[in-house]
């Protein structure tokens, strides 16, 4: 027979008159990467939806996003407001202890200078 070794051994049959060890599963190498995409397709529904809501793709904002932005007003930087990762709804006024000193200055004739160097 023209059938690998490793075919022969697990077949347990003749199956329609067609020897076991020489049927093909050209079915299934047909029918699982239709049954993979339709799985995929199924699990992006469920997360590409998820990740609009929580403006996880790059360049594309959710309407809570762009009405969030509409809110930001960025001219604080004249009354000392520190900008934080973290939108608390009440800015931070003071720099935190442990970043006080250490602004990088440019200095007039070139190079840079840690604040407390100066």
């Amino acid at each position: 027979s023209s059938c690998s070794p490793l075919r022969r051994a697990g077949c347990q049959g003749a199956i329609g008159g067609i020897p076991c060890d020489c049927r093909d599963s050209v079915g299934m190498d047909k029918a699982m990467p239709v049954l993979g995409g339709l799985v995929g397709l199924w699990a992006a529904s469920k997360i590409v939806p998820i990740m609009y809501e929580w403006d996880l793709i790059p360049g594309v904002g959710s309407p809570a996003y762009w009405a969030r932005a509409q809110t930001i007003r960025y001219d604080h930087y004249t009354e000392g407001i520190v900008y934080s990762p973290y939108d608390t709804g009440d800015p931070i006024r003071e720099l935190p202890v442990e970043s006080r000193g250490k602004m990088i200055l440019r200095q007039k004739g070139g190079g840079w200078k840690l604040q407390s160097e100066m």
